[in-house]
């Protein structure tokens, strides 16, 4: 893990006070704050923090942010289904009408371990109770956006999310019944889990299916609670695994490795995120 670590080049780059959009960026150890400043007074605070890294710096980031057109149909249609409907359930904030890019240049020599969280606070938004705003992402400009959202909270508004790769970022509101939000998710972990498989420890992939299914057929029997108790073991065993090399936990700049911790880990976050949210519908 550390040896994969020192094989990427780490390259020292001048920081300036800002960054088409972004507004004093700094470092402090394993983490990266930094202003975002747009025409028409939008505002916020970017928080990047990562469980280990090496080479960080704004240019090995490839951080950059764009006010973006809320009713864009290229934008829309990258959306989750209902979004086109005559009632979208997906929508741009007119408030908060801003995209993220974290683009690390792949020569940049930014490697990470684990998970990596994204933080943005805003005063353009607000926080209320049952509020549908949702932080998204999407691996590139032509991907799908999909919910990662693993805590809101009041402060104007505030939310974070992790993951185990770097792409866009957006706030959107989402107006989805929270139960179809949870099955897309418990959809995508297994989605993760299949197209990993080759990369897993067999007996460990098997101990990390076995949970996945626990946790939703409680769900889907009415317990949200003892679905967030699997997701929580299974969370526990991706990272011990990672721990001792049953599965991959690297993530660098050329791309060439997955990380599979950091992947799985995310979504079983996001996912206890929206099963907490149904255990208080109950």
């Amino acid at each position: 893990m550390k040896r994969i670590f020192l094989c990427a080049a780490i390259v020292l780059c001048s920081v300036s006070t800002a960054w088409g959009g972004l507004v004093n960026p700094t470092i402090q150890g394993d983490k990266l704050t930094a202003g975002i400043e747009l025409a028409g007074g939008i505002e916020a605070e970017l928080t990047i923090r990562f469980e280990s890294v090496v080479g960080l710096s704004v240019n090995n980031l490839g951080l950059s942010v764009e006010a973006v057109d809320p009713l864009n149909p290229n934008l829309l249609a990258r959306l989750p289904s209902g979004s086109l409907l005559s009632t979208p359930q997906l929508s741009v904030p007119a408030a908060f009408p801003v995209l993220i890019h974290v683009e690390p240049p792949s020569q940049g020599g930014l490697a990470f371990e684990g998970v990596v969280e994204v933080e943005l606070y805003t005063q353009n938004l607000q926080y209320t109770v049952g509020s549908p705003l949702r932080l998204f992402t999407a691996a590139d400009s032509s991907s799908a956006f999909h919910d990662i959202t693993d805590t809101i909270s009041g402060g104007s508004y505030r939310t974070r999310s992790g993951g185990g790769h770097f792409s866009q970022f957006i706030i959107l509101a989402d107006t989805r019944a929270v139960s179809d939000v949870i099955i897309s998710k418990f959809d995508r972990l297994d989605d993760l889990l299949t197209a990993y498989a080759n990369e897993i420890d067999l007996a460990l992939h098997g101990q990390l299916s076995d949970l996945a299914s626990q946790a939703y057929l409680a769900f889907a029997g009415g317990n949200p609670g003892l679905a967030i108790t699997h997701l929580d073991q299974f969370r526990q065993h991706a990272a011990a695994g990672a721990a001792v090399g049953q599965l991959p936990n690297v993530w660098r700049s050329a791309r060439d490795l997955n990380n599979v911790d950091g992947e799985l880990r995310a979504a079983a976050r996001t996912l206890r995120f929206s099963l907490t949210l149904a255990s208080n519908l109950l």
